[in-house]
């Protein structure tokens, strides 16, 4: 399935935990939501790791939107009853080994605690193992980020190793955590 087909495919509700977010592909109307969400040099790297520089700017979100393509995918969730965008998530596939690996997950600040995360992740895995016929999909998360550590792990994402002092935060060294989850 190629990008122009998830494209047509429009928004797709998720869940009936959160019956009011949709999930599709990202557009640039987006933008304005994910400037917002970095304000500061952590949240940034928190979010991207070392992909975007602060302060994140337009410029910076248009180079990054214009290079997906049928390998890497932006997603948007959007609040259908708002309009409003209150997650993202990068999903890169490399076919030849049926893997997808998930990066840049993102809640907007005054969406978290909802379960728009979990929501996210199943969304993903569950398109990823379906419709991608992938096999096993991957993740990076820092290891002080427990709320993320959860969604994963309630997405069927199990623990697999460690980077220890691998980022640079402004109060210190953060560790990694690789994560993953295989098709049943």
């Amino acid at each position: 399935m190629c990008l122009a087909q998830i494209q047509a495919l429009g928004l797709t509700a998720v869940s009936e935990a959160v019956p009011d977010v949709a999930f599709g592909p990202f557009q640039w109307d987006h933008a304005d939501a994910l400037l917002s969400w970095a304000q500061t040099r952590d949240d940034l790297l928190q979010w991207s790791g070392p992909h975007f520089t602060f302060p994140l700017d337009r410029e910076q979100l248009s180079d990054y939107a214009s290079s997906a393509c049928n390998s890497r995918w932006l997603v948007s969730g959007i609040d259908t009853s708002t309009g409003a965008v209150v997650a993202h998530a990068e999903l890169n596939i490399l076919p030849d080994h049926h893997l997808g690996q998930i990066r840049r997950v993102a809640v907007a600040p005054s969406a978290r605690g909802q379960r728009i995360g979990t929501s996210l992740m199943d969304w993903l895995v569950g398109f990823a193992f379906t419709e991608l016929r992938l096999h096993r999909l991957e993740l990076v998360v820092f290891s002080f980020n427990e709320p993320a550590r959860r969604c994963y792990a309630a997405a069927g994402f199990v623990e697999e190793g460690y980077a220890h002092h691998a980022r640079k935060g402004t109060d210190g060294s953060w560790d990694l955590v690789y994560m993953a989850v295989l098709a049943e």
